[in-house]
């Protein structure tokens, strides 16, 4: 059996959804009936930092296995390892380069030890998304042969929700709130309409001062529990997802898995992962962002008709096909080093 050993950045009270992706993936890998891998799980022991980058190198350097997967944030600790091993990386964005500009320092070391020294190092990269690629190829001189595009999938928990829309006083369910969530275009779209706005992240004093002139009813939910998360999805008559820039963007389907209709950006990778289950509209315009709001609440034949097709489209997205995916790669890369 051959060892493999998933490695997590240090765990964070907010961010966890590549943890939740790549623990169940190794659970499936490693949950097989005759399965090919020992699988390890490791957390790093620091957050990043200039002062901890150095000794989370040397902890992957003493803790790495035959194969060794840095699952996402902290591609740098790739560093650590052996090249006589089977090293992989996984990037699920570019976000960071595009919020620095190229005349502050920050971007120049985010571009070599996050991206430009782990992708030579590694011997694979995958990616969740064709968009993601497009951007490592831009920012990176990485070998596009190496670079395997495998999505998310959906989370087997999320399933059909039934709920009676409310078209008097929809409930809209917001996901995130760093800049390229789109809020506060978003707040003034749904400026003065009869509607509830459930927003799922921290919001600054401006935003909430926005939110307070802009007259619009809403609550705030932070630290939720999956099931939590799950329940908020299936309380919500519409899930609005106008991002400006995303790797996949997870929010579409886990609403299409509940059996809600998504409002999101006609952007990629947002279509991508759409499909035809989406009402589609232009995230940097408010009139825009409205009109698709007013349109689902409006037409119900709209609503179910896109139920209905996000049912069909998250069949991509299921947990068996991307945990084999990750795995075939894995057993691709052996049998090329022994060869």
């Amino acid at each position: 059996m051959k060892s493999l050993t998933f490695f997590f950045r240090h765990p964070h009270q907010i961010y966890f959804s590549m943890e939740k992706l790549f623990h169940a993936v190794a659970d499936k890998i490693s949950g097989q009936q005759n399965p090919e891998f020992s699988v390890k799980e490791i957390n790093l022991p620091f957050t990043s930092s200039l002062t901890t980058i150095r000794r989370n190198i040397s902890f992957v350097g003493q803790s790495q296995s035959l194969i060794n997967h840095i699952t996402g944030d902290v591609q740098y600790a790739i560093l650590g390892c052996d090249k006589k091993n089977i090293n992989v990386i996984t990037v699920h964005d570019c976000v960071l380069l595009y919020h620095y500009s190229k005349y502050n320092p920050r971007f120049w070391i985010i571009r070599w030890l996050w991206y430009r020294l782990p992708v030579k190092k590694a011997d694979a990269v995958t990616v969740i998304s064709e968009n993601t690629k497009r951007d490592l190829l831009h920012f990176t001189d990485c070998d596009a042969r190496k670079i395997h595009v495998i999505p998310n999938f959906i989370d087997p928990a999320f399933t059909e929700s039934h709920k009676d829309f409310a078209p008097n006083n929809p409930s809209i369910l917001f996901i995130g709130t760093a800049p390229n969530k789109n809020l506060e275009r978003t707040i003034d779209a749904l400026s003065g309409l009869s509607i509830q706005l459930v927003i799922v992240g921290y919001i600054s004093e401006k935003q909430k001062t926005q939110l307070k002139n802009s007259n619009i009813q809403y609550r705030v939910l932070n630290k939720l529990s999956d099931q939590q998360m799950r329940s908020a999805y299936a309380e919500a008559d519409i899930i609005l997802f106008p991002s400006t820039y995303e790797g996949f963007g997870l929010p579409i389907i886990e609403a299409q898995a509940t059996g809600r209709p998504v409002i999101t950006s006609h952007l990629e990778p947002m279509h991508f992962v759409a499909g035809e289950a989406a009402c589609f509209v232009d995230p940097f315009k408010v009139a825009s962002i409205r009109e698709g709001v007013e349109k689902l609440i409006a037409k119900a034949s709209y609503r179910d008709e896109l139920i209905r097709k996000g049912f069909e489209n998250i069949k991509r997205f299921q947990l068996d096909n991307v945990a084999k995916q990750y795995s075939d790669l894995y057993l691709k890369l052996l049998n090329a080093r022994k060869n």
